[in-house]
């Protein structure tokens, strides 16, 4: 119980502190090197970058499995209250939109067919057309409707040239995330879209495709 308490009190105190400022300038389109610096007290990179990609994560942005086995995740947040003598607790609450906030939540995007290509195939339907897919900017990404993923393997052993294959904007980004060590999925918004075909202009192939119907 007092270690719920303590963990309870230290996410409070960094929710007030700067969870919400960085998640805030990441759903504007900053990296997790430019939030950091744009802060104005401090908080360690590492710190900013577990912060954003579990942000992503919980947005649906980032994801661990193929996007037809996806469910939404439960996200938790903790409510100072005060009894009426006036001392303070932290009671735990599910955040609202979340999957676990009703019995009638939407349980993720495994509603429609989804369809795998490679990045190639649909780089050439999207330039003609015919891919029928919006890529949302980076900065509405988080409210987007999430119907076109691509595969990242950013985070596996043996992949660090698909690093240096990359602008400097570009890398920054990928760097900012936390990859697991296995493929990840992360949504094709214009910045990732303009990522693979980057990779693809320098002889790597991009991730596979997934796409809702």
């Amino acid at each position: 119980m007092e270690n719920y308490f303590y963990d309870a009190l230290h996410n409070f105190i960094f929710e007030e502190a700067g969870g919400g400022a960085i998640r805030h300038l990441a759903d504007r389109g900053y990296t997790a090197r430019q939030i950091a610096d744009r802060l104005s007290f401090p908080v360690p990179y590492e710190t900013v970058r577990e912060t954003l990609t579990k942000h992503l994560m919980e947005s649906g942005v980032l994801l661990k499995v193929r996007p037809e086995a996806y469910e939404e995740p439960e996200r938790i947040e903790y409510v100072r209250e005060y009894d009426k003598y006036g001392k303070p607790s932290f009671r735990r609450v599910v955040a609202a939109g979340s999957a676990g906030e009703s019995a009638g939540a939407d349980k993720g995007m495994k509603t429609g067919k989804w369809k795998e290509m490679e990045f190639s195939a649909f780089l050439l339907l999207y330039r003609e057309g015919k891919s029928g897919a919006e890529l949302p900017a980076e900065t509405k990404h988080r409210e987007a409707e999430k119907t076109v993923y691509i595969a990242c393997d950013f985070g596996v052993a043996g992949t660090e040239e698909l690093f240096q294959a990359l602008d400097q904007a570009q890398r920054e980004y990928i760097q900012g995330i936390c990859w697991m060590r296995r493929r990840m999925y992360h949504l094709l918004d214009r910045r990732m879209f303009g990522i693979a075909v980057r990779l693809e202009e320098r002889g790597h192939a991009a991730g596979d495709i997934y796409i809702r119907h």
